[in-house]
């Protein structure tokens, strides 16, 4: 009934703004009540629950329990979670899948990108099919990867098979990729267990990462599309008549007016890999074997939502992952975005 009246208050006013007199006040009065409906929505689902999230995380709030009860902690929340082991390891976890997975998409959506620019038969249809998985929602991925790599019946273990490989139990190995290569595989003596950092990623945040991988290269792909085109044939038909190689016409031509393109692709997927949630929470429940694939987000939805034991704890993770974030955007800006051409 609220949103009903408001509804009716909101058309009542539109529709008195053609008594206003003045040309200048009444377009902007009503350009103002044509933005109304927006702004109410964002200042309800956004702009609140951000500025309440800001105050929760200064309290001992668990979310279930009385306004009443409430106390003030202060620093204690974001202390406690700098200090808490698990937070540590998480923040690992999220850095191993940022570190792997960023590049990754964006060097497998640059080559498929640069192919697809070039007079390929039926591209159209290689676009589409290639843009496809982007626009299936994360959980349905999720759900079939879970089965893809499955260790009894997946397909990446038949793939495996066939080739005389041995098995793998992709979703449930804590090892990591670079420990399993250069131990089970080359046989070389390493120590054990392997610093975190030599040993690289577990087997399981590695299939998390490659099926991420799979599913984002059709979005940046047409990013680097539109990038490719705004290139003009003048360059390269230049570039071929002084004998430059292919290598030297993606070196001097190609990259470094794709600079702004990259640029911003590689902004938005770090935001984007920092913020993943769903793949781990379906491929690999409770944050996989040993909880080597549990993320920031896993950790704060853990942290906050199971049970509602400590949302003021979650809270104080949550702006801590903003100001990660925050920091390496400006970081980026600071160290590529003088190396960007946009002339």
């Amino acid at each position: 009934m609220a949103i009903i009246a408001a509804v009716a208050v909101w058309g009542v006013m539109l529709s008195m703004v053609r008594y206003v007199r003045h040309p200048r006040l009444r377009e902007n009065v009503e350009a103002y009540l044509y933005l109304l409906p927006a702004g109410a929505v964002l200042t309800v689902f956004w702009f609140f629950p951000v500025l309440f999230s800001i105050l929760v995380s200064f309290t001992n709030w668990t979310g279930a329990s009385r306004l009443s009860t409430v106390g003030w902690v202060g620093l204690a929340n974001y202390g406690r979670a700098l200090k808490d082991p698990d937070f540590h390891q998480v923040l690992y976890n999220t850095v191993n899948y940022v570190v792997y997975s960023v590049p990754l998409t964006l060097v497998c959506a640059l080559v498929v990108a640069m192919t697809m620019s070039t007079k390929l038969r039926g591209r159209n249809a290689f676009r589409t099919v290639y843009f496809l998985p982007f626009v299936t929602t994360w959980v349905a991925v999720s759900i079939v990867f879970r089965y893809v790599f499955n260790e009894n019946f997946g397909l990446a273990n038949y793939l495996l098979h066939s080739a005389g490989l041995p098995m793998l139990g992709w979703l449930n190995e804590s090892r990591g990729i670079f420990e399993m290569i250069f131990r089970d595989a080359l046989g070389l003596p390493l120590p054990h267990p392997m610093h975190p950092l030599l040993a690289g990623p577990s087997l399981s945040m590695f299939a998390v990462i490659m099926t991420s991988v799979w599913r984002d290269i059709g979005y940046f792909m047409v990013i680097f599309l539109a990038g490719l085109q705004n290139i003009d044939c003048a360059f390269y038909e230049a570039a071929e008549i002084d004998g430059a190689s292919p290598w030297q016409r993606f070196r001097n031509i190609t990259w470094p007016l794709l600079s702004p393109t990259t640029f911003f692709i590689l902004i938005i997927s770090l935001i984007t890999a920092f913020k993943v949630f769903v793949p781990m929470y379906i491929m690999t429940p409770n944050g996989g074997p040993g909880r080597t694939t549990e993320t920031l987000v896993f950790y704060l939805f853990r942290t906050g939502f199971l049970g509602f034991r400590e949302l003021g704890c979650a809270s104080a993770v949550a702006y801590i992952l903003f100001a990660i974030i925050l920091a390496l955007t400006l970081i980026q800006n600071h160290v590529f975005g003088k190396r960007v051409h946009y002339d």
